[in-house]
């Protein structure tokens, strides 16, 4: 929300400030005198040719330069450069303006964007040293004995993992698992829910290892929470022990089964991912500037043009109009 906000401040200030411009163009202020019969008001009007008045042009080369310029290399040279166009216009506190949020967008774009990478980085290493397809199939395996279900290709996996353990080495535990295998239980595995409630199978396969994808779910769905280091730990301090013991295979709604390190995993991927959105909210900025700034030049300098041709006919110098009331 704060990202359109600003970019109609902009175009309202650009707005209002032609639009102080074509205010200029009003009569100056009525002036009171008498005649020598009689005591009369009449109303004059005090002239000031446009060419002399604080907003209009005060060089030959300055008219010149307008009378001359293009409105459509005023655009274009905006739009390629914002504030461009308003230097050749000589409106010079919206230069800076279209200028300063140019090089203000560019700056929070790289930075947010930078952040954003790093971050993903730092996540990707660190879920690679917590997370394993190793204790993730072997909870498979146990999960399927433990709530009795069918399963035409768990046979296959259990053979697979039977008498490996998890390293939490990346090179080691993918060597041990064939993914096709892997996915193919996943896609008829029924969720056993702690609340004893019909469910459906899993709503996800494993994508393969190093994908975008394959991170976001690690701590995205309740179905992988079981592959993180820290599982079986979790789930003796809240008293999955003894008779008890299998609990841990079963998947809480809310969440509840999930280790911290799921948890953290979902914290980690939530602030770059807010890092990368913020990228692409300066990115809508930059948009914004180049087509406003764009705008700007050609109207401010269109209006600059109507002004001199105006007042082309006027000879510099101070003028009357007399409105003789009876």
């Amino acid at each position: 929300m704060k990202i359109p906000l600003l970019c109609i401040i902009i175009l309202l200030l650009s707005i209002r400030a032609n639009a102080q411009e074509l205010a200029s163009l009003g009569d100056d202020p009525i002036v009171e005198v008498k005649t020598n019969n009689q005591a009369q008001n009449k109303n004059y009007y005090v002239v000031t040719p446009l060419l002399l008045r604080e907003s209009a042009v005060q060089s030959y080369e300055e008219e010149y330069a307008i009378r001359n310029g293009s409105k459509f290399h005023a655009f274009f040279s905006s739009l390629v450069m914002p504030g461009s166009g308003q230097i050749k216009n000589n409106s010079w506190w919206k230069a800076g303006l279209f200028l300063g949020v140019e090089v203000a967008s560019v700056y929070l774009f790289v930075d947010n964007r930078n952040k954003a990478r790093n971050g993903e980085r730092d996540f990707e290493k660190w879920a690679n040293r917590n997370w394993s397809v190793v204790e993730y199939s072997n909870w498979l395996v146990r999960y399927h004995e433990v709530n009795d279900l069918d399963n035409p290709h768990i046979d296959e996996l259990r053979e697979m993992v039977e008498g490996e353990e998890a390293t939490f080495n990346i090179q080691t535990d993918w060597e041990k698992i064939d993914l096709n295998v892997l996915r193919a239980v996943e896609r008829n595995t029924l969720y056993i829910t702690s609340d004893a409630q019909i469910n459906s199978n899993f709503s996800h396969t494993l994508p393969d290892y190093g994908s975008q994808q394959y991170y976001e779910l690690l701590s995205k769905y309740y179905q992988y929470q079981a592959g993180w280091k820290d599982y079986n730990d979790f789930h003796d301090t809240i008293g999955h022990t003894d008779i008890f013991y299998d609990d841990r295979y079963q998947i809480d709604r809310g969440g509840a089964y999930a280790s911290p390190f799921f948890y953290q995993g979902a914290q980690i991927g939530d602030q770059f991912n807010t890092d990368f959105r913020r990228g692409g909210y300066f990115v809508s900025i930059l948009i914004a500037n180049h087509i406003i700034s764009a705008f700007d030049a050609y109207f401010t300098l269109k209006v600059k043009q109507n002004r001199l041709l105006a007042t082309s006919s006027v000879v510099p110098g101070k003028q009357f109009t007399l409105t003789y009331r009876f």
